[in-house]
């Protein structure tokens, strides 16, 4: 199915479609926009749910380009299902990866096209966000981004948890996206964007919009949200260590300077392990081990031993007052 294509428009909005939960919200949304330039491609990853007809509600109000795919990928390799959704992309020359259950601010494409036709030299541009539950009630506004992140400071500010970032935040140009080879590919796709936006922003850095903001849908289907499961959280801390092994080949590379310390890294690296009670303490040493053997950061073993204890102990005084 294909709606009306605009032939003068230069984003294209791409949704890898799998969930159906929230996926009225999210068009909705989208077809809400101040500015309808754009054309919204959204890729069918063979979901269960009758996702063809929402969208054929929506194919008179907005440009719409759908494919339902036969084989249904992302459950195995989710880079591989937004890759495929993203070669559907025309002749636009900036594209926003966009998700089936997140909500886009009214103006946001406006605020996307007054921000580029003021001539700003940008690769790679940002909008913040608000965290929504899955009723859609804001439970957490973040903090904002400064105006230019250079990718030196998107790597420590992110290691050290003090900015948040999803993928669903980022419009990006697709030629250099192209020339970078497209998203990092990561288990879960699990740190593929942070990987990504390093490499398309390397030059340039990130640039946020002003004056419009993303709704982030946190909710119990999110792989951020699942902290219970020991097999989904083993894959993130190796997805996390893949993730930092690359980062200092790619820094070393191309001469970028890391400010963040082996602790830092090592603390970001075990996170995922650290956020649950479902691993004995004696698991969270044992595989937080692994991650410094892996790191070759051997010198840090006590310290994050000692981290680990602290850690532990204030969950149990948590524990214990609740």
């Amino acid at each position: 199915m294909q709606g009306t294509k605009n032939t003068y428009s230069n984003l294209a909005i791409v949704i890898p479609a799998y969930k159906g939960f929230f996926f009225v919200e999210t068009i909705e949304s989208i077809a809400n926009q101040t500015c309808k330039d754009f054309t919204l491609y959204i890729g069918n990853d063979n979901s269960p749910d009758d996702l063809h007809s929402i969208i054929k509600k929506y194919e008179n109000r907005i440009s719409i380009v759908y494919k339902a795919f036969d084989e249904n990928i992302g459950n195995r390799n989710l880079i591989a299902h937004w890759n495929r959704c993203i070669e559907m992309v025309k002749d636009e020359g900036w594209i926003w990866l966009f998700s089936d259950d997140d909500i886009m601010g009214l103006n946001c494409v406006e605020r996307f096209y007054g921000f580029i036709n003021n001539q700003f030299d940008v690769d790679l541009l940002h909008f913040d966000i608000n965290i929504i539950d899955k009723n859609g009630h804001k439970i957490k506004k973040i903090k904002p981004f400064p105006f230019h992140t250079s990718i030196t400071d998107f790597f420590l500010k992110r290691i050290k948890h003090e900015i948040n970032s999803t993928v669903v935040e980022y419009i990006f140009k697709k030629d250099k996206y192209s020339e970078h080879g497209g998203f990092e590919y990561y288990d879960l796709a699990w740190c593929s964007d942070d990987a990504t936006w390093i490499k398309i922003g390397k030059d340039k850095g990130i640039v946020t919009i002003p004056g419009a903001t993303i709704e982030y849908r946190y909710s119990e289907i999110n792989i951020s949200a699942i902290v219970k499961d020991k097999l989904i959280i083993l894959r993130k801390l190796k997805s996390n260590v893949a993730y930092l092994k690359w980062v200092k080949n790619y820094f070393e590379k191309n001469h970028i300077i890391d400010n963040s310390t082996q602790f830092d890294k090592l603390k970001w690296g075990i996170y995922p392990l650290l956020l649950t009670s479902n691993f004995r303490l004696k698991e969270k040493i044992k595989f937080s081990f692994e991650v410094i053997k892996e790191l070759k950061y051997t010198n840090k073993k006590i310290l994050i031993l000692i981290y680990i204890l602290y850690l532990q102990m204030k969950m149990n005084l948590l524990g214990n007052k609740s």
